[in-house]
Order: C-alpha cells, then sequence, then structure tokens
C-alpha cells in the first residue's frame, strides 16, 4: 500500500504564506508569463536522471502512514533519488472492495513532497467521474454514458468544471479524462458505460465541453484512449486487445471525437494498450507503445502539440510483453511524454537511463518531452505556487452545490425503456409493499445502500434481499410469497472494472431475475451501469436505466421511478434485437402538491363564499380566507378587510393569521409525531420522566398518586386531568415562570377517565419537544415540518416587516392595552415569549393547505416526507374516552352543530380562538380551512360557532359530497 506520513518539516511548509495564499488556476492561454523562461532555464539545469524521472509518475494512495513506514518511504525515495515528475493518485481493492484515497491525506502529503522536490510535482488522477472516483470526500458524478443520455453537451461541462475545482483544491492538476472512445461494440468489456455513446459526433460534442470545463477552470484534461478503445472484446488490464476496423472506418468513428478534442485544445492525450493493425502492422505492439501511432498519426497528421501519456503501464497489454524497462524505452520510442503507472519505477528509470546513454534514445527526444513537461507545469502555475491550501481546503472541496449538480445531472440521465404496464411513476401516497431484490455481478456485500434507504422513507414496507459474487450467493435467496407485496424491484448492477473480462450478469442471478419476472406482481427492473442487459430480459415489461451505479445514480433512479422527477433520458447506443439509439419513454414528474382547482370547482363553491360575505357583513368578522381542497386541487378564497375600518386593507390569499389553537395540531402535535416516529420519546412513559418537576406537586392533587400516571399520550387526547385554563400571565413573566406554574397546576380529575380539553397540557408537550431536541418548539418544526414542505409563511414570532399582512386580533384594553396585531393573541403564548405548545403560530391558508394536503397523503407532500403512513394511523384514530371522544392531538366530528353534518367518521380537525379551523376528511380526500380574526375588535364576538358548520355543510352540498363516502 502507498500512502503517506507527516513529519515535521511538512508541518512546517503546510503552513507557509504561500500555501495559505494559494490560488489554484492555470495561466490563461496567450497570456505573457515567465513560465516559458523558467521551464527553458529549469531544463538547462537539470542532470539526465532528473530529465528521465521528470517523464515517470508512479502510484501512490492517499491515507495516513508513519514517517517510519515502507510506504512512505518509497514516495520519499521517488521524489529525492529518481526525481520523478508527480505521482497519479489512485485506489485500493480491499477486503470488502475498492478503498479510495482520503482527501486530507492526499493533500498533505502532497505539500511534503513538493517540499522535497527540487522540481514542482504534477499531481494526477483518473476521475472520469469526478473526484469522488478516487476520493472519498469527493463529488461523485454519473459515468460518461449516463450524461450522454441526457442529450445535453452542457451538462458534460458541468461536470468538468466541478471536477476541475474539486482537483485543484485537493493538489491534482492532471485529469485522465474524459473517455472519447466511441463504444460501438456491445461486447467491449471495459468502456461500455465510460463512454458518452456509439455516435462519433455525439461523443465529440460531449468530450469538447467536459475538456473545456476542466481546463477553463485550472486543470489540465485527457483525450483517452488513442486512437480509440470502442471496437475491442478484450480488457487491456488482461491482455492486448485487438481494433479491428480499417483505416477509412477509424477516420469515420473512433478518430471524430479525438480530432475535436484537439481543435478544442486539450491539454493531453492517453493512448491505449491497443493492436491497431490498419494503423501498426505489427500486431504485438499496442499504440501506446507505437512510433507509427503516436510520432506519425497524432505528433505529425493530427498536429497534435500536448502532452501524451501512456495508459498505466502495470496493465496486462503491456506487463505480459514487455518487462518494465523495456515498456517504458518503447513508450518513449514511441513519443510518449510521460509513462504513468509503471509497475517497478526504479526498474523503467534504469531502462531509460540505459537506453539514453547506450545512444537508442537521443538526448534531444528527452528534452522535448521534459520541454512539454516543465511548460505544463508552469501554465499551472506550479513554478509560483506548488502547494496546496490546507486551510481552505473545505471552503472549495465537497461544496453542496457540486452534489447538487451531480444530482441534477444523474436525474437528467435516467432512461425508461419499457413501461408497457404503466407503472412507472409509482406513487408514494398510495399504500405501498416493496420487494428490492439487488444482484450485483460484481463483489459488493451491499450494492444497493443508497437505493434501499431512497426507496424506504417513499413506502410503506420495504422487503430487501440482496446477492452478488463474493458474499452472498443468490442460491441462497428465497422469493417471498406474492401476497406479501404489492410490487418488486430488480436493481441490477453491472459495473464496469478493470481486470473483470465481461459486464454481464452471472447466469444464477439471471435466472433469479426471470423467477421474478414470472412471479404474477409487477416488476420494475432498475438497471444500473450497462445498457446492453436489456437484450437478456424480453419478458420485463418495465425496464428503468440509469448507465452508471454510484451513489448519485442510484439516488436519480428511485427520484424517476417515483415521479419525484420527470423521465427525459434517451439511451445513446443501439441494443441489437431490444432497442436503438435515441430511445426513450417521456414521463412527466408527478409534483405531489397542490394544484388550482379548475374554475369549474370555483364556480361550485360560489353559494360558500356567499355566505362568507353575509357573515362579514353581519359581523361574524371583519374578513377572512377559505381554503378547500378535494383530491389535490385547491381553491383559495380570500374575503372582507382586515378590520370592520373604512379603508381598511382588503384581504388576500398570502394574509397571515394568527392559527391560535390550531398550533397544538400543526406544530405541535407533528413535533410530537416525528419524535415518537424516531424513537426518541414513548408516548406512554411517565411524563415525569420528560418533566422531573412534574411530580412536586402531587401533594396539591385530590389523590397524590394520579400525577404520576399522567403520560404525554394523556396530554394529546386532552384526558390527563389537567384545567382547561388559567390565567398566568397575568402575574407570570418569561417561558421558565410560566411553566413553572403549569407544572405546578393542580390536577382537577383523574387521568384517563374523561376529556377536559386544555391549553396547560400542550403548553407540557411543547416543553417536551424542547427538551427532547434542545431547541425551541419554532425551531424544531421550522426545519423539521415548514422547510420540508415549502411552508414559507408559517412562523412563530413574525417580524415586523410582516405586520403589513397579518390583520390584528383583539383590541386589548385590560393588559396589553394596545391592538394585538402581529403578536400572539394568547396571553399565556404570550407571556412565554410567544413560543408555545398550545399557540404561538401565524401562517397562511396556502401553508396550511399544504399541511393538510400532506395529512391527507399519509406524511408526504412535495416528495419530502415528514411522518410515515403508520404514524398518522395512529395519530389520526378516533378513541372513546369517557362520553366524547379525540384523536392525538385533534378533534373529531362529534355534533353537527358544531362541525356541520357530513364529516365521516374518519375525519379530524381542529379549532382556533382567534376565529380559524382546520377540518381534514381522509375519505373523501377533503380538507376545509377557514382563517379569520373573528376576535377583532372583541373576544365577545361568537358569531363564528354558527358560521362554520353551515359553511362546512354549504361546501359539502357544491360539492355534492352530502353522500357517505367510502374509506379510501
Amino acid at each position: 500500500m502507498l500512502a503517506f506520513g507527516l513529519f515535521t518539516a511538512g508541518l512546517i511548509l503546510l503552513m507557509t504564506p504561500s500555501a495559505r495564499s494559494q490560488k489554484p488556476q492555470a495561466r490563461k492561454r496567450g497570456t505573457p508569463s515567465s513560465g516559458s523562461a523558467w521551464a527553458e532555464l529549469t531544463l538547462k539545469k537539470m542532470t539526465l536522471r532528473e530529465k528521465l524521472g521528470q517523464m515517470l509518475m508512479p502510484y501512490y494512495f492517499g491515507v495516513f502512514e508513519s514517517a517510519e513506514s515502507s510506504a512512505y518511504k518509497d514516495l520519499v525515495h521517488q521524489v529525492q533519488d529518481n526525481h520523478v515528475g508527480g505521482f497519479i493518485l489512485g485506489t485500493i481493492r480491499g477486503p470488502l472492495g475498492i478503498e479510495r484515497s482520503q482527501v486530507y491525506p492526499t493533500a498533505v502529503i502532497l505539500n511534503a513532497l513538493q517540499g522535497q522536490a527540487r522540481v514542482p510535482l504534477l499531481i494526477s488522477a483518473d476521475f472520469e467521474t469526478g473526484s469522488g472516483m478516487r476520493l472519498d470526500e469527493g463529488t461523485n458524478f454519473p459515468s460518461a454514458m449516463a450524461i450522454g443520455a441526457t442529450g445535453d453537451p452542457k451538462l458534460a461541462y458541468e461536470v468538468g468544471k466541478d471536477t476541475a475545482i474539486e482537483a485543484r483544491a485537493a493538489g491534482i492538476h492532471w485529469v485522465f479524462a474524459p473517455d472519447a472512445d466511441v463504444n460501438n461494440n456491445p461486447a467491449n468489456p471495459i468502456i461500455n458505460i465510460r463512454s458518452f455513446g456509439e455516435d462519433p459526433q455525439q461523443v465529440a460534442q460531449f468530450t469538447t465541453q467536459f475538456i473545456r470545463g476542466l481546463q477553463e477552470n485550472g486543470a489540465i484534461a485527457t483525450a483517452k484512449h488513442f486512437p480509440g478503445h470502442g471496437d475491442v472484446t478484450t480488457d487491456s488490464h488482461l491482455s492486448l486487445p485487438i481494433v479491428p476496423d480499417d483505416r477509412q472506418e477509424l477516420d469515420r468513428n473512433e478518430l471524430i471525437p479525438f480530432r475535436a478534442a484537439i481543435a478544442a485544445g486539450v491539454g493531453s492525450m492517453m493512448p491505449g494498450h491497443l493492436a491497431v493493425p490498419a494503423l501498426e502492422p505489427d500486431a504485438s505492439i499496442p499504440a501506446s507503445l507505437s512510433h507509427n501511432i503516436l510520432a506519425g498519426l497524432l505528433r505529425n497528421d493530427m498536429k497534435f502539440r500536448g502532452l501524451i501519456v501512456t495508459d498505466a503501464m502495470d496493465m496486462g497489454a503491456v506487463t505480459s510483453n514487455f518487462p518494465p524497462g523495456e515498456a517504458a524505452v518503447r513508450a518513449v520510442e514511441a513519443g510518449a511524454d510521460v509513462v504513468l503507472q509503471p509497475p517497478v519505477p526504479d526498474a523503467a528509470l534504469a531502462g531509460l537511463e540505459n537506453a539514453v546513454k547506450s545512444g537508442r534514445l537521443p538526448q534531444e527526444r528527452i528534452d522535448e518531452s521534459v520541454r512539454r513537461i516543465l511548460q505544463a507545469k508552469a501554465r499551472l502555475g506550479l513554478d509560483e505556487n506548488r502547494l496546496v491550501d490546507i486551510q481552505r481546503l473545505n471552503n472549495t472541496f465537497g461544496r453542496p452545490g457540486f452534489a447538487d449538480d451531480a444530482q441534477a445531472i444523474a436525474d437528467r440521465g435516467v432512461t425508461l425503456l419499457r413501461n408497457s404496464e404503466n407503472v412507472v411513476p409509482l406513487d408514494s401516497t398510495h399504500p405501498l409493499r416493496v420487494l428490492l431484490v439487488s444482484l450485483s455481478a460484481d463483489p459488493d456485500p451491499y450494492p444497493s445502500a443508497v437505493l434501499e434507504n431512497e426507496i424506504r422513507w417513499r413506502v410503506d414496507s420495504l422487503k430487501s434481499l440482496r446477492a452478488d459474487t463474493q458474499f452472498v450467493n443468490v442460491g441462497s435467496l428465497k422469493l417471498p410469497a406474492p401476497e406479501t407485496y404489492d410490487v418488486a424491484i430488480a436493481a441490477l448492477f453491472v459495473r464496469v472494472a478493470d481486470r473483470k473480462g465481461n459486464v454481464g450478469l452471472p447466469e444464477d442471478q439471471s435466472a433469479f431475475v426471470t423467477q421474478m419476472l414470472s412471479s404474477g406482481k409487477p416488476v420494475v427492473v432498475l438497471a444500473f451501469g450497462s445498457p446492453y442487459l436489456i437484450s437478456t430480459f424480453p419478458s420485463a415489461k418495465t425496464w428503468l436505466a440509469e448507465f452508471s451505479t454510484n451513489d448519485v445514480s442510484q439516488r436519480a433512479a428511485v427520484r424517476a421511478l417515483f415521479g419525484q422527477v420527470a423521465i427525459r433520458g434517451s439511451i445513446p447506443v443501439t441494443v441489437p434485437n431490444a432497442v436503438r439509439r435515441g430511445d426513450g419513454l417521456q414521463v412527466s414528474p408527478n409534483p405531489m402538491s397542490l394544484a388550482p382547482a379548475p374554475e369549474t370547482i370555483s364556480n361550485l363553491l360560489v353559494p360558500a363564499f356567499t355566505q362568507l360575505d353575509k357573515a362579514v357583513a353581519d359581523g361574524a368578522f371583519p374578513g377572512g380566507v377559505l381554503a378547500v381542497g378535494l383530491s389535490n386541487q385547491l381553491v383559495v378564497h380570500p374575503f372582507g378587510k382586515f378590520t370592520r375600518e373604512r379603508g381598511a386593507p382588503a384581504v388576500r390569499a398570502d394574509t397571515i393569521y394568527d392559527l391560535a389553537s390550531l398550533t397544538k395540531s400543526i406544530a405541535t402535535t407533528t413535533s410530537v409525531m416525528i419524535l415518537v416516529q424516531q424513537k426518541r420519546l414513548d408516548l406512554d412513559a411517565p411524563l415525569s420522566r420528560l418533566l422531573p418537576e412534574w411530580t412536586a406537586a402531587a401533594k396539591n392533587d385530590p389523590d397524590p398518586a394520579w400525577r404520576a400516571r399522567v403520560t404525554p399520550r394523556m396530554l394529546l387526547l386532552h384526558d390527563s386531568g389537567l384545567p382547561a385554563h388559567r390565567d398566568f400571565y397575568k402575574d407570570a413573566k418569561g417561558h421558565n415562570a410560566v411553566l413553572a406554574r403549569v407544572l405546578a397546576e393542580p390536577l382537577v380529575h383523574e387521568p384517563g377517565k374523561q376529556v377536559e380539553y386544555s391549553d396547560l397540557g400542550f403548553i407540557l408537550l411543547g416543553e417536551v419537544v424542547e427538551r427532547l431536541t434542545g431547541e425551541s418548539l419554532a425551531e424544531f418544526a421550522r426545519r423539521e415540518i415548514f422547510a420540508p414542505l415549502g411552508m414559507s409563511n408559517s412562523m412563530f414570532n413574525p417580524p415586523r416587516s410582516l405586520r403589513a399582512r397579518i390583520p390584528p386580533t383583539e383590541d386589548d384594553r385590560t393588559y396589553r392595552k394596545r391592538l394585538i396585531q402581529g403578536e400572539v393573541h394568547d396571553q399565556n403564548a404570550w407571556a412565554m415569549g410567544g413560543i408555545a405548545g398550545d399557540a404561538g403560530l401565524f401562517s397562511t391558508a396556502g401553508d396550511v393547505a399544504i399541511f393538510a394536503q400532506m395529512m391527507l397523503n399519509s406524511g408526504i407532500y412535495g416528495h419530502h416526507r415528514i411522518v410515515t403512513r403508520a404514524t398518522v394511523s395512529e395519530f389520526t384514530v378516533r378513541q372513546v374516552i369517557g362520553n366524547s371522544a379525540r384523536t392525538l392531538g385533534w378533534d373529531v366530528p362529534l355534533e353537527a352543530a358544531a362541525t356541520g353534518h357530513f364529516f365521516s367518521s374518519r375525519a379530524y380537525g381542529h379549532y382556533g380562538f382567534t376565529g380559524t379551523s382546520l377540518w381534514i376528511d381522509p375519505d373523501r380526500n377533503l380538507f376545509i380551512i377557514l382563517l379569520t380574526n373573528r376576535v377583532n375588535p372583541s373576544v365577545e364576538n361568537i358569531q363564528i360557532r354558527r358560521v362554520r358548520p353551515e359553511l362546512h355543510d354549504t361546501v359539502f352540498q357544491a360539492l355534492g359530497l352530502t353522500t357517505p363516502a367510502a374509506a379510501r
């Protein structure tokens, strides 16, 4: 294992002013620079061994190693004794799969090694799919073929740009990407999804954009694998592939992207270890060692003037035919400037030295390559500053915006090739039991980690089976009975990996997929990686492909499968007897959000609007907003004014109201639901376990034993024995003072025996939330409920800047002695600072409608899961207590005089003292919201008690919902 050690000199180098001020940008083309002069001066001062060392680029693995370790000492040896020109950052194969380098160790060792090198080191990495391909903390982008499936070359530029920025931040200057191969052979075992596709013009467009993205942001790009690795059937890591095409075919296909790359100013070319008889008659000589191909075609005919770097020299196509020293000499003879990853660097250097001393390699040929290498280093600015800015590394590397870019690109590339049963998209708002079978054609104990996590929160149950080629044999899997799931997902992972030799699914795994397809249940095949796998399963009726296997691609496939994003990809290759290039079904996204109802629905509700206008005229309230949601369609109707005064502002749809006790259901109860679901709160635990002060007042209760029996569940059901209300605000100031009075308040009846609606119980629940989370109820609700749902107008303590949108509530002549506007009306909540479990929330009808639809959707809205379907069911089921009934945190329709005649038995809702209400009927997929400020100017006005049930009945009648509804 190659790694690094840190020593004192390295630490000193890390903290130098030049390191702290580094700006990793390449010099702009065509601008005057001292770089060329530096390159010439440096070249003149170099010994032969130093020059030859510049042409070598060994491998290293960026993890911590002691300075005394052999791995670290070898790196120092390469720099100090062999004078290597740079290193290639890599990965290793661990017991559980590929292990990647780490960014901080990588950067630290580079600074340490740069400090010991007389000439700046040029550091490279294969970042075909972003820095995450080699660095654990880096950004993973989808493969080239997944980018090609988007049809948008500009996205390749974005990948190149983000990759270059992260690369330079970590000290990587030279990126071995993009892959410019045209994958026109379905049997190709090593290019496959690494290519942008099979059309040479399309590959050229994506290749040049990727190059521009890299080089315009400070990195050297590399077009590979010249003259084209797409039409082969052998992995060059194992043996020497043969490109069968004649010269005319090469010109029509393989060479087109490379010519485009040169025209785009690509900084380097990587020849492949390929036998190309059309260009090199000796079939034993790979392109990487062929003078005809490198010096003849690439340099002389195609006029390429940049760096030529071999493919890794430890690959079987070379090592099986040539020893390390001879291979290095032949590469330089052919025209290569840099010998990449020689299996034995010392042997490669010795071979080059002997070749020069014997006259086999002219000194001028060496100077020619070293001059190019030094000029490249100067263009990168390494002659002025070679160090990584460790202090600022996390300001540039791993930015969330890069991950967002990667996700957006992966989303665009998802391709639907079959959907004959119209299974796609799946709908998370409906009950859904999913069987997921993840099969990997490679050693991988957990191939679908991200996939499972992304699916699990969207469905009601997920049964997961996994198999691979090493850890779990598919023969040990047993399909569950079809009646135990609604839909099956076969996630097939076929990675392109060196030394693997194929890109197919093992026969036993294919047989298992065939068994799934014959189960009689809908089966969605999610194909990750090779596009050609679809030909193996002609009976698969639903085939969703993402031509990539990494985390961001798994997430993209699920987002597409469940309708979170549109499906727009088109396959960039032809699969014989299955699909043609350009195929791909288009599917619009399911926004899973409320849509404006058509005018026909609004017209049906005119009687309700008229009724509200009459209520305003009768003095029931100054104005308000009615919102009615039916089957995901929303009508919002503002009416009246802020106050009864002439000239008062008219109410608008976005007017913000004090929700009063709707706070209990929307903020506090939902917060409790989340904590219960997270197993941070047990509803049946003694309240004293959560609020130890609770037991102190037991001596004041009618029965001192009662208090120990009170639980959070009782607070939610209002059967804790606490009284309805107390005016603590009159002599208690501040959160803690009011809370202490609530905790000390004696119980008025035995817990669990009867319902007494109590503000006090919800004040305690708000405190429970705050103690369990370590943050205010307002902040927890904002982060966990309002922000994910997009309820941007929902808040406690709205800022003064919003008061023009908030109608006043009471003109308080006795306590606050002012008109209350923009601050909570509830006096106890106000005394507690405006944030309490029973009151304090402000919102709009539109935001409350979002919340209501989330509840109707069983806990999900806009593809954001707030709570599970099971949690919603638990909290909204009717529970009879004595001669009353409640749900956990909600009221239920008991008397027509209060709610109207037509709500179903499964409906639930809540009222707010200021004149607000929210009622939800899951059987009819309906909610009705009424927000008013009926307490303006006085709380004595209670006409709303008559208006609300009449309004509910009018809405039901207008929509034709007066007959009993079947439960959904």
